[in-house]
């Protein structure tokens, strides 16, 4: 570092006279130029130079440590007005997907369906109305649904995917059916307003079968309805020629063989048809009252005894294909009633021929 100032030349030191100096060149012609004396040049700052009218920052601190004399200003948020609540929560409703509005609606919808369904007194059981039986009483159906007055007509549905979509009770349909074996089919489901339908389908006694210890009755499907001691059954037919091994209640009867079965349950099914269709016509007669027996013979030979009124002996009927048995009942039925073995000594009816002969 240079000092500001430049040190004078000590005269003395020099020896030199300068009033002597002054008086030589006054008397010189020519005026002598003064030698230009440049000042010593400080050296430059690494810095750069500020503006004028900045002040110079101290020595020996770095610039970002210096501390300004301009005050500080802090942002102040001020709290949301009721004003603007408003479009926050516009803007957040805004942002629901449209999925999740429809879960929204969806579920208000079901909650509202469930509080009506629940509440509603039409949704109540008022009444319960009962079909198709015969054999079995109401207060047995009753007592095996357990409906009753003041249920829910929605709180018994179930069972399958069919029953639920139905409507249909379905676990007390099964129940009911498996509660006698008289009941084939059951149908129970409920209509609005306030009211249950239970529809029966009652199987029919058709035939008996005699086994060790006494008989079995048996329906048109073959299911046993009942297990009997005592006296022959009255009105119905007994089958014979069967290889029965045993009889359970409730289950088709188990056999050895299962040909000769089939064609006398379709021989009796063809004479209850023949039966029904006659009555829709306004006939009271029971043809299937009539028949004493249905007997299977080896080689898929089959014959009816007919118990004829007006008649002293009975009638067998050998019968034919299994094909034209519907044709074969409508035509013996008609025989009977009209009175046509009245007058006839045979006893025996081939039906196995394309003409009907009787021996």
């Amino acid at each position: 570092m240079h000092d500001d100032k430049e040190k004078k030349p000590n005269n003395q030191e020099q020896g030199v006279d300068l009033s002597r100096i002054r008086r030589v060149e006054a008397s010189s012609g020519e005026p002598k130029e003064k030698e230009d004396v440049k000042p010593e040049k400080e050296p430059e700052s690494k810095e750069e130079k500020k503006p004028e009218g900045s002040a110079a920052p101290k020595k020996g601190k770095p610039e970002h440590e210096k501390k300004t004399d301009a005050p500080q200003i802090k942002r102040v948020v001020p709290e949301a007005s009721q004003e603007e609540e408003l479009p926050s929560l516009l803007a957040f409703f805004k942002g629901i997907s449209v999925k999740m509005w429809i879960w929204f609606a969806f579920l208000v919808t079901l909650l509202a369906a469930t509080l009506f369904f629940v509440a509603f007194p039409a949704f109540r059981v008022q009444s319960i109305t009962i079909s198709g039986n015969k054999h079995v009483s109401q207060e047995m159906i009753l007592e095996q649904t357990k409906i009753s007055e003041g249920d829910h007509l929605l709180s018994h549905i179930g069972g399958g995917a069919k029953d639920v979509a139905h409507l249909h009770y379905g676990a007390l349909e099964k129940k009911l059916m498996n509660s006698d074996p008289y009941i084939s089919k059951a149908e129970i489901y409920p209509k609005y307003p306030g009211q249950v339908y239970i529809k029966i389908t009652e199987r029919k006694k058709v035939a008996y079968v005699a086994i060790p210890d006494g008989y079995a009755i048996i329906a048109e499907d073959g299911v046993v309805l009942s297990l009997e001691q005592g006296d022959v059954p009255q009105g119905i037919p007994e089958i014979r020629g069967l290889p029965i091994r045993s009889a359970k209640v409730g289950k088709p009867l188990d056999l050895t063989s299962e040909e000769g079965y089939d064609i006398c349950i379709t021989i009796l099914g063809a004479i209850l048809g023949a039966d029904a269709t006659q009555q829709e016509e306004g006939e009271d007669f029971d043809f299937l009252a009539h028949v004493v027996s249905v007997r299977y013979c080896d080689n898929m030979t089959t014959f009816i005894d007919l118990d004829v009124p007006g008649s002293v002996t009975n009638i067998s009927v050998k019968i034919g294909s299994m094909s034209t048995i519907s044709d074969d009942m409508n035509w013996l039925r008609y025989a009977v009633t009209s009175g046509y073995f009245a007058d006839k000594s045979g006893t025996v009816l081939d039906m196995t021929g394309k003409q009907y002969i009787l021996r």
